[in-house]
């Protein structure tokens, strides 16, 4: 038989063999792919037993690629039952993961404790099937109901609850779609420290700096629950962490939503631009010039949500050094209206951007403008000044990065730069270093 006559007989073996067997034949070679990692993530749960987890095999097992909690009638839990990662007691991470829920209550432990077999009592990102409710921090087993879902709350130092402002609007995070009934949705939760905030879909539901040494927990146990009660099925998946380093100090309210303690202008004339509403820091946009923290600032996560009422100027300086004036050396993170997360070099602030979007004083961000448009909702502004590092988020997603910035101590300041701007939550997160050399030595 000739080359011709083999192939055409191949072909023909191989559609029959799709005809015969389906299209499982040609599925069957390729497994399903696993879900990509964001770097620095590592998978917790290999979708196929549970390795690393410890839960009653009465009630938890994998089906079909995912973690399952379930109880029946016939095969009721009497009190809340957990399975447990077995594999470390995370301090600092990020932590991700997807769950489904029907019927009852569920939720994520982390920083938790074991008081008993597949008891654990500790913070929980709870699981209610239920709009609104769904995303609040609890703690099993301890303070109970701790922030509801678009609160920003402080515990003191005598474990008093005090919410001290709103993060998002409830009725705008359900409008939004931020958790979709009987259907898989993502947790993300990040602790740094004594802050800890929860995501659910990329939506920000709470925030909480825990100064209570008696309640709070730094570091604890990973484990997800089946709640005693009606019968309920909960799934999960992709689960994933990233740990981050220990190096976070005692988290600051920057701005406490009364009054500007702890701040002062660039001139006596600027003091008529600003004025505190509300539990809201007002920008008029003139004069020109700045407000600015009393206090020196290093190494550090500042955390602040902004909106434009107009589409004007404005941007927080990072590092602020020499005397008040327009403007001052520093790093400008943009708050221009969608230009945030753009960088702007003061005065020859020493520092390396990317020369692919520099241009003089200029570096333009990775990504498209990810802000909401003016008048329509608040932005996030995540701001990491790590030693020579600068990283400027916005919205969560990354928008630009530096290296070689001078390390020098340094006012943060806002600007008042011609357009209505109000700004709140301005949160930072101490990022403690030892010193190699004098954090004030410009680099030559």
């Amino acid at each position: 038989m000739n080359n011709k006559a083999n192939c055409i007989q191949k072909l023909v073996l191989v559609v029959l063999a799709i005809l015969i067997c389906g299209p499982w034949a040609l599925a069957a070679e390729k497994p399903a792919a696993e879900p990509k990692l964001e770097p620095g993530f590592v998978s917790i749960f290999n979708g196929k037993d549970l390795t690393g987890w410890d839960g009653d095999p009465r009630f938890w097992s994998v089906v079909d690629g995912f973690m399952r909690g379930k109880t029946t009638p016939e095969n009721p839990t009497k009190g809340n039952t957990f399975c447990v990662w077995r594999d470390g007691k995370p301090r600092n991470f990020i932590l991700k993961a997807k769950f489904r829920l029907t019927g009852g209550n569920s939720g994520i432990q982390y920083r938790s404790k074991e008081l008993g077999k597949w008891l654990i009592g500790g913070y929980q990102a709870d699981i209610m099937d239920t709009q609104g409710t769904v995303g609040f921090l609890y703690e099993e087993r301890g303070r109970g109901w701790l922030v509801s879902v678009g609160d920003i709350m402080v515990i003191d130092k005598d474990g008093k609850k005090n919410v001290v402002g709103k993060i998002a609007d409830q009725k705008q995070l359900i409008d939004a779609g931020y958790y979709k009934e009987k259907d898989w949705n993502e947790y993300t939760i990040v602790c740094r420290g004594n802050h800890i905030v929860q995501y659910l879909n990329g939506f920000q539901t709470m925030e909480l700096i825990d100064n209570d040494p008696k309640g709070r927990m730094m570091e604890g146990l990973l484990a997800v629950q089946l709640h005693a009660g009606p019968p309920m099925t909960i799934d999960f998946k992709d689960i994933s962490i990233k740990h981050l380093p220990d190096h976070f100090g005692e988290t600051k309210r920057l701005f406490n939503g009364k009054d500007l303690a702890g701040w002062t202008f660039s001139s006596d004339k600027n003091k008529e631009a600003w004025s505190v509403k509300d539990g809201i820091l007002v920008n008029q946009g003139r004069p020109g010039g700045y407000i600015r923290t009393k206090a020196d600032y290093t190494n550090y996560i500042l955390r602040l949500q902004w909106r434009h009422l107009g589409k004007g100027n404005g941007g927080v300086l990072l590092r602020t050094v020499g005397p008040d004036k327009v403007w001052p050396r520093s790093i400008e993170a943009q708050g221009q209206f969608n230009a945030a997360g753009d960088i702007w070099n003061i005065d020859k602030f020493p520092m390396k951007a990317a020369p692919d979007r520099t241009r003089g004083r200029h570096t333009r961000k990775m990504h498209p403008s990810n802000e909401k448009p003016a008048n329509d909702g608040w932005n996030q502004y995540e701001i990491t000044m790590d030693g020579p590092k600068l990283e400027l988020k916005v919205n969560e997603l990354v928008q630009n990065t530096a290296t070689e910035c001078w390390e020098t101590a340094g006012k943060i300041a806002l600007q008042s730069e011609g357009s209505k701007m109000e700004f709140r939550n301005i949160v930072l997160i101490p990022i403690i270093k030892q010193k190699t050399k004098a954090p004030d030595s410009e680099p030559k």
